[in-house]
C-alpha cells in the first residue's frame, strides 16, 4: 500500500515539518500514544559560536525538554572561553520555558477572549496551573500597553 505521507530515510520529513510550520524545526520522529500524536523535533543547526567568547563550538548531543525538542548541546573548544557548554535557543520556545511561544500565545488568548479558567488551559495541555499561570502572568505583561492621559 502506498502511503503518501510516508517520508524517505532522510534524518528529517520535509512533510512534517511543513504540518508543524515552525521556521528552523524539524520533525525527526512520530509515535502515537492513546492520548495523542507525538512528535520529535529538533533544529538543523549545525554551527554556532560560544555565546561567552564567540569561538565556533562542536555538538555536544542533544537535551530533551517537555515538548521532546532535541536541543542540541554546543561544547566550546575555545579552553579559556568561561562556558564549557550550552544549549541552543530558538523562538519556539525560551530558554528554560516550559510551553512553546504559540501554546502561551494560545493561552493569553483564551483567557482575554473566552470565559476559561487557567484550570481548564492546563488540562488541555496537560501541565500544571502553575505552569500555564506562569507563562500567562509573563505573557499578559508584555501585552498590556501603559494608559496615557
Amino acid at each position: 500500500m502506498n502511503n503518501s505521507m510516508s517520508c524517505s530515510s532522510d534524518r528529517w520529513c520535509m512533510r512534517a515539518d511543513a504540518l508543524l510550520g515552525v521556521e528552523g524545526i524539524h520533525v525527526s520522529a512520530v509515535a502515537e500514544t492513546t492520548k495523542a500524536l507525538v512528535l520529535r523535533v529538533e533544529t538543523g543547526e549545525d554551527i554556532t559560536g560560544c555565546p561567552e567568547c564567540g569561538v565556533v563550538a562542536v555538538g555536544h548531543g542533544r537535551r530533551l525538554v517537555r515538548l521532546l525538542w532535541a536541543k542540541r548541546l554546543w561544547r566550546c573548544l575555545d579552553p579559556d572561553s568561561p562556558r564549557a557548554t550550552f544549549t541552543e535557543d530558538h523562538q519556539l520556545a525560551g530558554s528554560r520555558a516550559k510551553l512553546t511561544t504559540r501554546a502561551v500565545a494560545w493561552a493569553a488568548d483564551a483567557l482575554a477572549r473566552f470565559d476559561t479558567s487557567v484550570s481548564a488551559l492546563a488540562h488541555e495541555l496537560g501541565v500544571s496551573w502553575h505552569t500555564v499561570w506562569d507563562a500567562v502572568r509573563a505573557e499578559a505583561s508584555q501585552r498590556t500597553v501603559p494608559r496615557t492621559g
